[in-house]
């Protein structure tokens, strides 16, 4: 803690900006208050990250205040849907002063509106496999996001199955190395964003049938 401080203050002499300060809690609910926590010199900003999860038609809330990016706090409205099993919708709200509170964030309305492509998913946590089934993306959701491994966090390690369809800021972020943007603090495990099926590629018409014949169904999977 002692060598990370004196980075930050030796940042601060050469006028490059001093480590921002940011609250930290999370907790269920769309509040919550911690104390206040150093952040990496690659988080600028102080963000408020609202999520909802939904298993089998029950909606939970839970809020989390953490340091952030810029790139992070851009990502707009985020989706991800793993089947029957959870679905997940995001927002995130961010200012860049120490110990700033940013504006009350909120969840825009879930767009329902199936888009026409499809992915394989499902969710399991501490397991080897999960069953998968084919998921119908909707609204903005046009990648197939695929992770399976063990997620580390603390000095503990879980396995984690995720796959479903997302928007493309989910790949994005993930592919940005954060732990903390899906709701998951800790090291992610190895992942992969794939463009979603188009339905119209699977239509069994006369050019589907030989598409079929020649090369198969190409089934998506993945994702902490």
């Amino acid at each position: 803690m002692k060598s990370f401080l004196a980075v930050c203050t030796l940042a601060a002499l050469l006028a490059t900006g001093a480590c921002l300060q940011c609250e930290v809690c999370d907790g269920p609910g769309i509040s919550c208050s911690g104390d206040s926590d150093t952040c990496q010199n690659t988080e600028d900003s102080c963000g408020i990250t609202l999520t909802e999860d939904t298993v089998a038609g029950v909606k939970t809330q839970n809020v989390l205040k953490s340091c952030l990016s810029s790139s992070q706090c851009k990502a707009g409205a985020i989706s991800m849907n793993f089947g029957t099993a959870k679905a997940r919708r995001m927002s995130i709200a961010c200012c860049q002063r120490d110990d700033c509170t940013p504006d009350p964030v909120k969840l825009p309305p879930a767009d329902t509106k199936p888009n026409g492509r499809r992915c394989r998913g499902c969710y399991a946590l501490n397991a080897d496999h999960c069953n998968e089934q084919t998921i119908h993306c909707t609204g903005a959701e046009t990648q197939c996001l695929d992770v399976a491994g063990p997620l580390k966090s603390g000095g503990s390690t879980t396995k984690i199955i995720m796959k479903g369809c997302v928007t493309e800021s989910v790949c994005a972020q993930v592919n940005a190395g954060s732990g903390t943007f899906l709701g998951i603090s800790g090291d992610l495990p190895k992942h992969r964003c794939t463009p979603a099926t188009s339905a119209a590629s699977t239509a069994l018409g006369p050019a589907g049938l030989l598409l079929l014949a020649l090369t198969g169904l190409h089934l998506l999977n993945f994702f902490s």
